[in-house]
């Protein structure tokens, strides 16, 4: 697991945490924030796990990785030359 993915879930403990703390006190606010700290933690984990799918892809398919990096580099550059 990745530092990313690691960071992720704990924010969204602590959100999960936040969210029952606002429950138990029936305080809105404190109740929302714990629900907007677990989708930040829910994104930084998929944030995280995609990029380890990146990772494991470019080892796997060095040669692929190459060519889409190329492709993508000589799309930028048309466009960029258009200007």
């Amino acid at each position: 697991m990745y530092e990313d993915q690691v960071k992720g879930r704990t924010e969204e403990l602590k959100g999960r945490a936040q969210e029952a703390a606002g429950s138990f006190t029936e305080d809105d606010d404190l109740r929302s924030e714990g629900k907007a700290r677990q989708a930040a933690g829910k994104l930084q984990a998929n944030y995280g796990e995609k990029l380890d799918d990146v990772r494991e892809a470019t080892v796997k398919n060095p040669i692929s990785a190459l060519a889409i990096a190329g492709g993508v580099g000589v799309f930028l550059g048309i466009l960029l030359g258009r200007r």
